[in-house]
């Protein structure tokens, strides 16, 4: 009986060292990266989709940025606000949180138009219309971006590669 159970043992023991060999798919086919994305026309127009979300975001054009607009002429003076109040009298450290809000929401539609303008390539004339449409919606959204950076910041580093 004992050497029935040693000859088990180790006949398990042999299986296990053996069926280690690699035989899974693990490709998740739900899970979008990179070299996945960005193929197709309606995966640029969700792209598109992402860089609109951001101009309306606390930064760009929604309650902070045109804030922070008006609050640096002279013809507009905030009371409303307290956390406003370094803004208005041009008093805000360059730490604070929301000084950033700017640069980080025009910076990130930058991104994603950099990205689109990569998978659509230079040459227009193999582009369909679809894709002619989302490559010119990226270009005036990276020029927007940049245009409203140029009036706060000046001179910002210009990236027009998604690399």
């Amino acid at each position: 009986m004992k050497l029935y159970k040693i000859s088990f043992a180790l006949l398990l023991g042999l299986g296990t060292l053996t069926s280690c060999e690699d035989k899974l798919e693990l490709i998740n086919p739900n899970q979008q990266t990179t070299a996945t994305f960005g193929k197709t026309a309606s995966d640029l127009e969700e792209c598109v989709i992402a860089a609109y979300n951001h101009i309306r975001m606390e930064g760009s054009y929604a309650r902070v940025g045109y804030g922070y607009d008006l609050c640096r002429g002279d013809e507009v003076w905030n009371s409303s606000q307290v956390w406003y109040m370094a803004f208005d009298d041009l008093n805000a450290p360059a730490t604070e949180e929301m000084t950033q809000w700017v640069w980080r929401e025009w910076y990130y539609t930058i991104n994603v138009c950099n990205f689109i303008l990569s998978r659509t390539g230079d040459d227009n004339s193999t582009l369909d219309e679809s894709m002619k449409r989302v490559k010119g919606q990226a270009l005036f959204l990276r020029g927007l971006s940049y245009y409203n950076l140029a009036g706060y910041y000046q001179t910002p580093p210009l990236i027009t590669d998604y690399s």
